[in-house]
């Protein structure tokens, strides 16, 4: 039975995770708020479209879509396409796993980390920043020359994940573990499986390549932090 007096996850969670989360969802509320040709700029400039990025400047893509201006335009949805969600149900599935995933981690960061604040909240923006870059970087290698659109902050989450499972396993075993190698190996089968159900099942596709690639970089990410963490005697 839960106590009467238990928070909900988003408030319990530390501020810096909390703000994060209402800011996901709080850009799909405004969003969705504004009138069609903002929608659409918001699109075009920020979702992570493959034949864009892979098109030559002086070629328009199949679609009749410009390729991006210059590699500033092309960097900028790598990361913002994490904060434009499609629906509802994909803005807050993100939020809630955000909160759940990088609450550990950065009590973690605040108890290890030198200085604390504000850089343990830095080193988390910087592993979830690293992850989604990462994760649409390895989208746009999948879907070459062209592909779907791809929106939301699923690679960044995906490397959160990696790095909670990482913490998991303790000092020494880390990335060679047979757990975090077993579970690994399945959240790659389970991205595979969902791909291919998804347009049935969710009535949308499933950015497997940028949830491999963000959780890839996230253990990466972590791994490097924990030999930190270790060679301080933290």
């Amino acid at each position: 039975m839960t106590p009467p007096d238990r928070q909900p996850p988003i408030i319990n969670a530390p501020w810096p995770v909390a703000i994060f989360a209402i800011l996901m969802v709080a850009a799909h509320l405004i969003r969705i708020l504004l009138p069609d040709s903002f929608q659409n700029a918001i699109f075009f400039h920020g979702a992570l479209v493959p034949e864009r990025f892979w098109m030559s400047p002086d070629l328009a893509s199949m679609h009749g879509m410009p390729p991006y201006a210059n590699a500033l335009a092309a960097f900028v949805p790598m990361i913002a396409s994490g904060f434009i969600h499609s629906d509802w149900m994909h803005v807050i599935l993100n939020a809630a796993f955000l909160v759940a995933l990088a609450k550990p981690l950065l009590e973690l960061f605040r108890r290890v980390w030198p200085a604390g604040e504000p850089a343990a909240s830095a080193l988390l923006l910087g592993l979830f920043v690293s992850s989604q870059v990462i994760a649409s970087a390895v989208y746009l290698a999948g879907n070459y020359p062209d592909g779907g659109a791809a929106v939301g902050a699923s690679g960044g989450i995906s490397g959160l994940l990696a790095a909670v499972l990482l913490v998991r396993e303790g000092p020494g075993r880390w990335l060679l573990s047979q757990r975090f190698l077993v579970t690994s190996a399945l959240f790659v089968v389970a991205n595979a499986v969902f791909a291919m159900i998804g347009p049935s099942l969710l009535g949308a596709g499933i950015a497997w390549q940028a949830h491999v690639g963000g959780y890839v970089a996230g253990a990466l990410f972590m791994r490097g932090v924990l030999w930190q963490i270790q060679s301080r005697g933290a």
